[in-house]
């Protein structure tokens, strides 16, 4: 059976003769149980020395897909009879690659927080999660070998709701279907999909609790101009019927690549009517402290700056201020468990606990 290996390829022989086996396994037609040989068997099938042989099976005892038992043969482990064997999740991926200029620093922030987070609960779950490009809006045709592409896999996690739609839809409909939610005010239809988010409609409670406690008796918030979020008119407009000032000019609206975007914000700055700031996209951060250094003006003492982040726009800003960070590590660790609970414990679980937002304490949080 040498005609099974590409003994010219890159890929060294024993990752080649894992993946043959791999797949059979993964497929059925190697069953919890069942012997393989030995490896002298192995060899003779494969065309190869016995030291690779072992090499590749070190792999797969490893991974824990075989066992090797002495003067017996090579089994598949017992440990993949569906209450142990190891589960296989697909990360759906809508775009071929990923540029910075798509994602903005903050964004970024996220999804590496997110992706950290999903594989640390592979690892603790003993979960094989994999990426995997699927086009968007495919013909019926191509959805067809698209969801044909996804029965190996045990559940599916789809990166948002605007995308990849129908796969989603039809997946979830089969298998454990997760979706990371967003701010997107669509409309989803009645789906088995489950969702995965953070406690969005309670953000303008605690940026309310913050000022609360801040002290501060006037509040202001700054946000782009084409914004779909409602959180800096909700926080105003919560920091108003709790008694603190905000004035007619308190919401600042600003494109970010405006040639006088600092001239706007240092002059809304200068207005010293806002003694409280919720910066409503993160991005714009480093511009208002651009525009405070310019006005004479220092974060944390002459107003306090805060905003919904993962934290990482504001690195190398000073003084640190304090935030309120987006859980999305957590969220993939959850979301792991989550899965595992569902398949291997056959529990029902159609609702996801939306993760709570922490407050991160900066250098100044009290005003004085």
């Amino acid at each position: 059976m040498s005609g099974v290996l590409k003994k010219d390829e890159a890929v060294s022989l024993p990752e080649q003769i894992c993946s043959n086996l791999r797949e059979k396994i993964e497929i059925g037609e190697y069953k919890p149980g069942k012997k393989l040989g030995s490896i002298r068997e192995f060899a003779r099938y494969f065309d190869v020395s016995p030291v690779t042989i072992i090499k590749a099976l070190d792999i797969l005892e490893n991974e824990e897909l075989i066992e090797r038992v002495p003067a017996k043969g090579v089994f598949i482990s017992e440990k993949l009879k569906p209450h142990k064997k190891r589960l296989n999740a697909c990360f759906a991926f809508p775009e071929r690659s990923m540029f910075p200029s798509a994602n903005a620093n903050e964004n970024w922030g996220l999804n590496y927080e997110l992706y950290r987070g999903l594989f640390e609960g592979a690892q603790r779950s003993k979960i094989n999660m994999q990426f995997i490009y699927f086009e968007d809006k495919p013909s019926e045709e191509v959805l067809n070998k698209q969801l044909a592409a996804l029965n190996k896999y045990d559940f599916v996690i789809f990166p948002g709701q605007s995308q990849l739609i129908d796969l989603r839809e039809a997946s979830a409909a089969i298998r454990p279907t997760y979706c990371l939610s967003s701010h997107e005010s669509e409309k989803d239809p009645v789906s088995q999909v489950i969702k995965i988010d953070y406690d969005r409609t309670n953000e303008s409670k605690y940026l309310l609790d913050y000022l609360l406690k801040s002290l501060c008796k006037s509040a202001g918030a700054i946000s782009p101009i084409d914004s779909e979020l409602k959180r800096a008119e909700l926080f105003l407009a919560g920091a108003r019927s709790h008694g603190i000032r905000v004035s007619r000019s308190a919401w600042l609206q600003i494109n970010k690549d405006a040639p006088d975007v600092i001239e706007k914000i240092k002059e809304y700055l200068l207005s010293r009517k806002h003694e409280f700031i919720f910066v409503d996209y993160t991005e714009i951060m480093p511009l208002v402290y651009e525009a405070a250094y310019q006005a004479g003006l220092t974060v944390g003492k002459d107003f306090i700056l805060t905003a919904v982040a993962s934290g990482m726009t504001f690195t190398g800003l000073f003084p640190r201020l304090s935030y309120f960070r987006i859980p999305r590590y957590e969220m993939g660790i959850s979301l792991m468990e989550n899965a595992e609970k569902i398949i291997r414990h056959g529990k029902k679980i159609s609702l996801f606990p939306e993760m709570q937002l922490e407050f991160v304490k900066g250098h100044c949080y009290q005003k004085n």
